[in-house]
């Protein structure tokens, strides 16, 4: 997969995929109708060298802001429901856990005076 792979499972299966571009699925029907074009991804170090490039020139990044965030957000919610030992569901409209205030206090750490919420 990569460098950086990330595998998603659900209750119908599992999707995986990294910066190789590939993309592979359990069961494969998960797939079917989808037009996915395999996209290879950069070496991680390449990262840091686009952003310091688009600093300099003022030029968009490689990788969309919105597409990172999403990522990322993604693998919070997984490492969350790791360290709770259980399913969790994610609203990715308002980015809360559905019904469940023990996983919405693990989104950001407490904060003291004078930074409060």
């Amino acid at each position: 997969m990569g460098t950086c792979p990330v595998r998603f499972e659900g209750d119908e299966g599992w999707v995986e995929t990294g910066d190789s571009g590939t993309v592979k699925c359990h069961p494969e029907s998960l797939l079917t109708g989808r037009n996915l074009a395999a996209e290879r991804g950069t070496h991680p170090a390449q990262h840091t060298r686009n952003f310091f490039d688009c600093m300099k020139s003022r030029k968009p990044t490689n990788a969309n802001a919105n597409v990172m965030r999403h990522s990322h957000i993604a693998c919070h919610a997984g490492a969350i429901a790791w360290m709770l030992g259980r399913k969790v569901t994610i609203d990715p409209d308002t980015e809360t856990f559905v019904g469940d205030e023990e996983a919405n206090r693990m989104r950001s750490w407490a904060k003291r005076e004078p930074w409060r919420a």
